[in-house]
């Protein structure tokens, strides 16, 4: 894959998202999930990883950490890359699953469920996960068409 691939995808993803997002009002997850998500395409166990870690993070920040301080706004936020962050770490060091890391793109994999769990906490699990996986498969379809190449 090349890193024009990459990009392509992501800013398909943005204006993909930011559409979706005007028409009907639910957020899939910050603009660039579903972009990075589509890159996993061929590896959806790394997908399936994303989003129990993202179930997870938001689990344990919302009954666990805000129960014994106080969290909102940028907080909770920050409280919820940071689990994430930790929780990932844990799980790659437990469970043999490799995650793919996609040339340029491994920080951002990193704050994923992060992201997600926070849009969660927002907007509830239903909206977000459907949401961000149409657009996964809108996103992916539109690289088909384009003929765009992901590994």
């Amino acid at each position: 894959m090349q890193l024009t691939d990459i990009s392509t995808v992501i800013v398909l993803s943005v204006i993909l998202s930011l559409l979706f997002t005007e028409i009907t009002g639910i957020l899939p997850a910050g603009l660039v999930v579903p972009g990075y998500l589509t890159l996993l395409m061929k590896t959806p166990q790394a997908i399936l990883m994303t989003l129990i870690i993202s179930v997870l993070t938001y689990l344990i920040v919302f009954f666990g950490i805000s129960k014994v301080t106080i969290l909102y706004g940028k907080r909770k936020f920050i409280a919820m890359i940071i689990v994430a962050i930790l929780l990932q770490f844990i799980i790659r060091t437990v469970v043999p699953i490799d995650y793919i890391y996609i040339a340029g793109l491994g920080a951002v994999g990193i704050v994923v469920p992060g992201l997600l769990a926070n849009t969660v906490q927002r907007q509830g699990l239903a909206a977000t996960f459907l949401s961000t996986g149409l657009l996964i498969a809108v996103t992916y379809g539109c690289t088909i068409l384009l003929n765009i190449k992901i590994v």
